[in-house]
């Protein structure tokens, strides 16, 4: 039996609708954080690749710059993922990021399924099967 932690939180379409605002801040803030996570990694390997000594190894002050950034990489992906735990606890399962492409689990007729929302939509027009993804919504 599941507990509460593992439960799908299901939403009617009106309940969806209402996140959209929250999900569009939420969207810019995710790709925001992918960008810095991003400058982060290749920061890493720009001193990775240039902070070398005479024997080939890190530098000392080449190594304590990596240990800086690899903090502050860590810190970067533990507040991305946070975001993502946030969205899935509102109801809202990320499905592409680049695109803004958000499901949400509800029933319709009895059957659960996905209402399908893309950023650019003003409001959630389609659902579609679990298995079915966005090549195969249909209008709601």
């Amino acid at each position: 039996m599941p507990n509460d932690e593992t439960k799908i939180k299901m939403l009617t379409l009106e309940e969806a609708n209402a996140l959209l605002p929250q999900l569009r801040l939420d969207l810019k803030s995710l790709r925001e954080q992918r960008a810095a996570i991003l400058r982060t990694q290749a920061q890493i390997e720009i001193e990775e690749m240039t902070a070398t000594s005479s024997t080939g190894g890190l530098s000392p002050a080449g190594q304590a710059a990596v240990t800086r950034q690899m903090e502050n990489l860590r810190l970067q992906t533990r507040s991305f993922e946070e975001k993502l735990g946030e969205m899935i606890q509102r109801g809202a399962h990320l499905k592409d990021l680049d695109a803004g492409l958000v499901d949400f689990y509800s029933r319709r007729d009895g059957e659960v399924v996905f209402l399908c929302w893309k950023e650019d939509e003003p409001g959630i027009t389609h659902w579609h099967s679990l298995q079915g993804g966005f090549q195969n919504r249909k209008p709601i």
